[in-house]
């Protein structure tokens, strides 16, 4: 039995059916008229082009990734970074 006021249930305690997919009529359809654009297209300057520059340098992270491997915690679903000295111990 449900004390308090409820959205879903009756007093009775049975779920009551919900309003969600009632159908609406269609929104009236009014035909606008034609607006003159505000802004001058000709007067808008276009993106610039931006040259050429050097893409960064990431070898350093490969290097480094290598020193370590990627494993299951004990008894975890979680992934955990071991340090590749580690890596006998994973699972323990």
């Amino acid at each position: 039995m449900i004390v308090r006021g409820s959205m879903r249930h009756s007093p009775s305690g049975r779920k009551r059916k919900t309003n969600a997919y009632k159908k609406t009529k269609a929104p009236h359809f009014v035909a606008r008229t034609p607006v003159e654009p505000v802004v001058n297209l000709a007067k808008v300057a276009s993106s610039k082009t931006i040259g050429y520059s050097k893409p960064i340098d990431n070898s350093w992270k490969v290097e480094e990734s290598k020193n370590f491997t990627v494993a299951p915690a004990y008894n975890k679903g979680a992934y955990q970074v071991i340090p590749r000295g580690d890596v006998e111990w994973i699972g323990k």
